[in-house]
């Protein structure tokens, strides 16, 4: 299932989502294989979308989704959406190298030929989905989406705890993916949810979604 798509200046094709399959036709694979049950999968396109330039599985042993995907002008992917994996594959000095229970999101970065560039999870202990992302100037990563973790990972917040049910998120992560430069909920005491965001030219972050509140 493809889920989310994106295009560099330069015209290629980027796609995202998930599958069950374990015969995908991967090529130029950080994960070449399926890890068992549902992975998520990354891949570039030819500008023409004739030729694939990379397609690899991501994922752990468990569940693993992608529901968003940002490019930037170098070609750089970011993409998030969540996972249920204690073994989802993250980088050295990522800002949350494991599942901390449930489902947690992820934020992966892969260079524009499929290097693993970033790759962290974000979340509490209940379930946390990344839906949302984006990317600025200078590479730092911008992830919205829903958690009704009471310990979601906040910082410079205006709203520092959840509001009840489900909360909607946003937040910014260094480049490197090991910093949190802000973090926040956002809801009331019944269901709330990010599904889309975007950047001002200015840095601003406008994040829309649903509330039940």
């Amino acid at each position: 299932t493809v889920t989310a798509v994106a295009v560099d200046p330069a015209g290629y094709i980027y796609i995202t989502g998930w599958t069950e399959s374990t015969d995908l036709p991967v090529v130029n694979a950080r994960q070449t294989s399926s890890k068992g049950g549902v992975d998520a999968f990354v891949a570039k396109l030819s500008v023409d979308g004739k030729t694939v330039l990379y397609w690899t599985y991501l994922g752990g042993s468990a569940d693993d989704r992608a529901f968003a995907i940002a490019v930037d002008p170098s070609g750089n992917a970011y993409v998030t959406g969540w996972t249920t994996s204690s073994d989802f594959p993250t980088t050295s000095g990522s800002l949350q190298p494991r599942n901390s229970g449930g489902k947690d999101a992820f934020i992966v970065k892969l260079s524009s030929t499929g290097t693993l560039l970033v790759s962290t999870c974000l979340g509490g202990s209940g379930y946390d989905y990344g839906k949302a992302i984006a990317v600025d100037t200078q590479q730092n990563i911008y992830v919205a989406g829903e958690t009704d973790s009471a310990n979601f990972p906040v910082i410079g917040a205006i709203q520092a705890r959840s509001g009840g049910g489900t909360d909607a998120f946003a937040v910014k992560l260094s480049s490197s993916g090991s910093t949190l430069i802000y973090s926040t909920y956002l809801g009331g005491y019944l269901g709330d949810t990010a599904n889309a965001m975007a950047l001002g030219t200015d840095g601003s972050l406008y994040v829309a979604g649903g509330t039940e509140s």
